[in-house]
């Protein structure tokens, strides 16, 4: 999943929260909505900081439970979420501060 913009990235987090809650998880499901809400933060970077931080707990803390696919894609967006917070590639989207290119 190639994201382009900080709102794919809240609406893959809201995803996330709601399969990780079907499932059982709602601690984990918790931390990712509490990440989402920050979407509209200012810097950009909070936002981004704040759900890689999430993202990282639900890689380490899931213990199985998001299928091998669910759980592949996860470590997809944290790469995309490392590079951008790395590089601090900048791009405007409606308006809005976007690292994610």
């Amino acid at each position: 999943m190639k994201l382009s913009n900080n709102n794919q990235l809240y609406q893959y987090l809201i995803s996330l929260s709601a399969e990780l809650k079907r499932m059982g998880a709602e601690e984990l499901g918790d931390v990712i909505a509490t990440a989402s809400r920050m979407v509209n933060t200012f810097p950009a970077t909070e936002f981004l900081g704040e759900s890689r931080m999430a993202l990282q707990r639900v890689s380490r803390e899931e213990g199985g439970i998001l299928s091998g696919n669910d759980h592949a894609e996860l470590l997809d967006v944290l790469g995309q979420l490392d590079a951008a917070l790395i590089d601090g590639n900048e791009v405007t989207q409606a308006g809005k501060s976007s690292f994610l290119a």
